[in-house]
């Protein structure tokens, strides 16, 4: 009996992992192309473009997670009774009941990671791609080359040489934040500290657009604020890289309260539906008549399901950022869709 069990976990967890695997890096794919254009316009590296794309995929692993696992439930036991196993089962005398059992644990497993993840991975996972995202939007990371140093707001800094730790050799700078006039600067030298672009040895042309008059002055030390040329200013947190305990937090905006309780309830609610899929798959899969034939109706019957179910609760999630009333209703839909299976489930074992 337990060698069994252990056959039907091991070869769902596997399955489980493969398949999420796969989904994850196709949904990856897709979201890093959309953020394509920091890796040209900022000169990032790919090694640092997969890092900064990478925080992206543990929200994706969290939503995809339950839905692997249905489907490789849902292929383990097709499987499972298309070769006949489960006649040769019920001839040693284990009823289909029984089957749950490690499909049960394997469902606690996994609800246990995507809490942990809800609570703690997402959260942290979202905070480090939003200071990743601040960092190499506005370049405050130091430049792995010469060339383009930064560029913003009409404000362009290039360097013929760079010496590593943010010192720079024949700096050249064109400052067209100024629709009037036009500044360019040439340095021999020059650093970043604390957000300050320190020029030292060069000249200033001042190009007038209107008057086409032109002045050259040479300095010493000339200095920018990166900071005020480039508009930095970061953004507060968002709900979803909030904690758990913060999402309940009070910020004097109604909006945003409702907005933060709604993403609370979704992340207590999304791991149970590890538990209703896992009893769709069994419901709809293993416990589906018997045919010599092969058939993939149940699949598509399962498939239809997960559908269902998880748009209706994304739909009910997303409206309880409106209506507070919606979340209620999420937790009414998660139950429903625990109790309704298993309850027929115990009916047809009984029957049977």
């Amino acid at each position: 009996m337990r060698s069994l069990f252990s056959v039907i976990f091991f070869r769902i967890l596997r399955t489980t992992f493969y398949s999420t695997f796969a989904l994850a890096f196709c949904a990856w794919i897709v979201q890093s192309s959309r953020y394509m254009e920091v890796l040209s316009v900022n000169s990032v590296s790919l090694t640092k473009f997969i890092e900064f794309t990478s925080y992206l995929s543990v929200d994706i692993i969290l939503i995809i997670l339950p839905i692997s696992f249905a489907t490789s439930t849902a292929f383990i036991f097709h499987r499972f009774n298309e070769s006949n196993q489960l006649i040769a089962v019920k001839a040693a005398g284990v009823t289909p009941l029984k089957l749950l059992i490690p499909l049960m644990q394997m469902a606690c497993i996994l609800i246990t990671c995507i809490y942990f993840g809800n609570m703690y991975v997402s959260p942290a996972a979202w905070t480090n791609f939003r200071s990743m995202e601040f960092s190499i939007k506005n370049n405050i990371d130091a430049p792995e080359k010469a060339g383009s140093i930064f560029s913003g707001n009409g404000f362009h800094v290039y360097a013929q040489q760079y010496n590593g730790n943010f010192l720079f050799e024949n700096i050249y700078i064109i400052d067209r934040r100024s629709a009037e006039k036009t500044h360019c600067y040439y340095a021999k030298s020059g650093t970043v500290k604390n957000n300050m672009l320190l020029l030292m040895d060069g000249e200033q042309i001042e190009i007038d657009q209107m008057g086409r008059r032109h002045s050259l002055i040479k300095f010493k030390s000339h200095q920018h604020n990166l900071h005020s040329i480039l508009s930095i200013v970061k953004k507060p947190s968002q709900a979803n890289e909030k904690f758990m305990d913060e999402l309940l937090q009070d910020t004097n905006d109604d909006d945003q309260n409702k907005l933060q309780q709604a993403l609370f309830h979704q992340k207590m609610t999304s791991p149970l539906l590890t538990v209703v899929f896992a009893l769709l798959s069994f419901l709809l899969v293993l416990l589906s008549p018997y045919r010599r034939k092969p058939s993939y109706a149940r699949m598509l019957a399962l498939t239809s399901a997960i559908i269902f179910v998880q748009g209706t609760f994304f739909w009910m999630a997303n409206a309880a950022a409106r209506n507070p009333i919606f979340i209620a209703f999420n937790y009414a839909f998660i139950v429903f869709l625990i109790l309704v299976p298993l309850i027929l489930i115990v009916f047809y074992v009984r029957r049977k």
